[in-house]
């Protein structure tokens, strides 16, 4: 009896599109310099990057869920410092940050697609992740008369083989990173150059990195961190160029 509830499970899983292998992405640790192992078949054999090439190309890329009052300068910094990045956007920062959003859109950078829902992909069924990374793309459109990118950033890094086929049996690209850290608790400030701190003693070619708008460590800190990647020979270019 035991076992045939269990197969029932993997069964009900199955016919529901779960996979039973899903996972979180994460990274392991690596040294300034040293590009980290974050190879994963079901990302890369599925039009999906975590790394660029190994090259002086570095990628900037932000996760904006909700707004924290910190944008808006991050934006002054990459303006005056002409540095392009790519904001990965969810329904709810659509709706209540419209005016950040189309400051983002006028001064160059990319808008990815963090979902409508901001919903785990690994419990979602084939249609229930294309109805919310296409319901963001409906509001998007609407709000703006220009279609998004075709990036998408799986919510919370969640997916498996099966979420990362339907997206690029979709004609989406699914752009994960290769450089993180703790950055998206919106009340915690580190301060010391936390920021600064974090991402150059794991800086590396080709490396994807990963911040949260609503930090104020990475408001704080990021003229100095593009400044001093400047200095080290590094260039910021657009994912769209992977």
């Amino acid at each position: 009896m035991k076992i045939f509830k269990i197969l029932f499970v993997l069964f009900l899983m199955m016919s529901l599109n779960i996979s039973v292998h899903a996972q979180g992405y994460g990274v392991g640790p690596n040294k300034k310099g040293e590009r980290p192992n974050v190879y994963d078949s079901a990302i890369i054999d599925n039009n999906g990057y975590t790394i660029g090439p190994d090259n002086k190309n570095i990628y900037l890329t932000f996760d904006c869920g909700y707004e924290n009052g910190y944008t808006e300068a991050m934006l002054d910094v990459l303006k005056e410092t002409n540095t392009k990045a790519i904001f990965f956007i969810t329904g709810h920062y659509l709706t209540s940050s419209r005016d950040l959003v189309k400051r983002m859109i006028d001064d160059g950078h990319l808008i990815g697609n963090h979902t409508y829902f901001h919903k785990d992909f690994t419990v979602s069924t084939k249609d229930e992740i294309l109805n919310d990374v296409k319901k963001l793309e409906e509001a998007f459109y609407n709000e703006f008369g220009t279609n998004m990118s075709k990036f998408v950033r799986p919510p919370r890094g969640e997916y498996n083989s099966e979420s990362q086929r339907v997206l690029a049996e979709n004609g989406y690209t699914s752009v994960f990173w290769s450089l993180a850290y703790v950055d998206w608790y919106k009340d915690k400030f580190n301060g010391n150059d936390y920021s600064y701190n974090k991402v150059m003693n794991k800086i590396h070619n080709g490396a994807i990195i990963l911040m949260h708008t609503v930090s104020k460590d990475n408001m704080v800190d990021l003229r100095k961190i593009i400044d001093k990647l400047n200095e080290e020979g590094y260039v910021f270019s657009s994912v769209d160029m992977l």
